[in-house]
């Protein structure tokens, strides 16, 4: 499931780096992100990504791109990385769960 940083009442930040402007949605997956039209389909880009206590650097390649958006995997994870990926997700599941119930 992704996860839009933009409806999320904590921070997900990402590094500005390497043709990165802003990061739009997050999932275990992947990620979507803004861009200054310099990322192209096949591009591994390292990312660095920070949610609350966690501090996630990994590297993902770039599955789809327009001049301004890019739709990217992560790739060549270590299982602690992996992890950590799985706890935010798992973090953001819960967090808009409960935004969710208290909406109604």
């Amino acid at each position: 499931m992704r996860y839009s940083v933009a409806d999320n009442q904590n921070p997900v930040a990402i590094e500005q780096a390497n043709g990165i402007e802003g990061l739009l949605d997050v999932s275990r997956g992947g990620i979507s992100v803004i861009h200054n039209n310099e990322l192209k389909v096949g591009d591994i880009v390292p990312v660095h990504i920070a949610y609350g206590g966690l501090d996630i650097k990994a590297n993902v390649k770039i599955v789809s791109a327009t001049s301004h958006r890019a739709g990217a995997m992560f790739v060549n994870l270590d299982q602690g990385t992996a992890n950590q990926l799985l706890y935010m997700n798992m973090i953001l599941e819960e967090v808009n769960g409960l935004n969710k119930l208290s909406q109604k």
